[in-house]
């Protein structure tokens, strides 16, 4: 395994702990509540724990520029594209320096295409945010379990750290 593998590995190992955290809230499970106080919780159980990062939620600017993206598109499919708010972020304001972002679905909405598109287009090195790992990850708070989870490297899933971060979350898939 080499030291970038170990990297995402670490960075990845993090956010799965606060998953855990969020799936053993029995207080979650019994409100059931929506996609974004999910996100928000895991938020609050990251609080701290990328020491020199910024942790933010549905951040959707770029300096002053609104985040837009580009991946796979044509000039016609571009036109009308709305802006991109990707659930949660890891990154250092205003520099191009971007660890994770993170799309996060509840169990029960099945939409994953847009997720997986900005995933892919905001992991690409070449691309625009060159977040270093994506993640796309599917809860079931009431059952405590996240049944799906994939991680994208430079815009391709990564196999090999998917499967990685479903054993750490204890995933179905």
């Amino acid at each position: 395994m080499n030291v970038m593998r170990d990297e995402f590995q670490e960075i990845l190992s993090v956010f799965a702990a606060a998953v855990r955290a969020l799936l053993l809230d029995k207080g979650l499970a019994y409100a059931d509540p929506a996609e974004r106080a999910l996100v928000a919780r895991i938020r609050d159980l990251l609080h701290r724990e990328y020491a020199g990062w910024s942790i933010d939620l549905e951040w959707n600017r770029r300096e002053d520029v609104i985040k837009r993206l580009r991946y796979g598109l044509s000039d016609d499919e571009l036109i009308g594209k709305d802006a991109i708010v990707p659930d949660l972020i890891v990154h250092r304001v205003g520099k191009r320096e971007n660890l994770l972002v993170v799309e996060v679905k509840k169990s029960t909405n099945k939409d994953f295409d847009g997720d997986i598109w900005k995933l892919k287009g905001m992991t690409e090195q070449a691309g625009v945010y060159g977040y270093l790992v994506g993640l796309h990850l599917v809860i079931d708070v009431k059952a405590g379990i996240a049944p799906r989870c994939d991680v994208y490297v430079d815009a391709a899933l990564d196999e090999e750290l998917t499967e990685w971060m479903r054993a750490e979350l204890g995933s179905a898939d």
